[in-house]
């Protein structure tokens, strides 16, 4: 089963996206799962929500694909400008173009609010190519497989927040579809200035992305020129996945 649990903030402006999580879980783990969420952003850092959704779907467990955990990498830098450069060398070491990199950092620079999901943007152009808005594409069904291996294989990579866990599945199931090439985010936590660079094959956190109470944040998508797009995105939004860890 897939639970999912998304919170809104309605000011009288219309709603605002606070967060989104969700698992992969046994029909009997539902309720304990559900639970431990609705904990967990009961203490959001952008504030209390005004209309919590709960969403329960029935996965049919042979569609379920396994796939490899990106390897991880953390670097700290003296200023985000540094920061900014070093995700763009490695965005460019991944494949993708100098111009494409850099527009993606202004991208996420630019935004005068945080979207509900990522941009896709073509590789070597820097090119929007979705059609989404402020949407964007979102990352759906993923968990990780075994929670307390995944928990482990993360604080020996140096790392261990729910908010990392989180972002690596997100990473890791990216970067297993057709079409994909690399993948820049930093986080619209206010107190979190760690972003990421990812690939195929590592994800590459480096600090600081932005200025400690920004609460705007960003995730673009670097896709193949060329590639099926529709089936891009039908693959980030609906095919289950568990992310596995490296048998010890």
């Amino acid at each position: 089963m897939r639970a999912e649990i998304v919170i809104d903030d309605d000011k009288g402006n219309g709603s605002q996206h606070l967060s989104g999580c969700e698992r992969l879980v046994p029909d009997d783990e539902i309720a304990t799962v559900v639970q431990i969420l609705l904990e967990r952003i009961s203490i959001h850092t952008r504030g209390k929500a005004d209309m919590i959704n709960i969403r329960i779907d029935r996965i049919n467990k042979a569609k379920i694909c396994q796939i490899p955990v990106l390897k991880i990498e953390s670097s700290e830098f003296l200023t985000i400008e540094e920061a900014h450069n070093n995700a763009v060398t490695s965005l460019m070491e991944f494949g993708v173009s100098e111009i494409a990199a850099r527009k993606g950092v202004e991208s996420i620079k630019n935004l005068s609010t945080s979207m509900r999901g990522g941009m896709m943007l073509d590789a070597i152009t820097g090119e929007r190519i979705d059609n989404l808005g402020e949407r964007g594409v979102r990352l759906s069904h993923m968990d990780c497989e075994n929670e307390s291996a995944f928990l482990s294989f993360l604080a020996k990579s140096g790392v261990g927040s729910e908010k990392v866990r989180d972002a690596i599945v997100l990473a890791s199931k990216a970067a297993f579809a057709k079409g994909y090439m690399a993948e820049l985010c930093w986080s619209d936590d206010p107190h979190y200035i760690t972003g990421y660079v990812a690939s195929k094959k590592i994800y590459r956190r480096f600090s600081p992305m932005k200025q400690r109470e920004n609460n705007i944040g960003g995730r673009i998508f670097f896709v193949e020129t060329g590639a099926d797009l529709n089936g891009l995105i039908d693959f980030f939004e609906h095919s289950p996945v568990l992310v596995q860890v490296p048998r010890e």
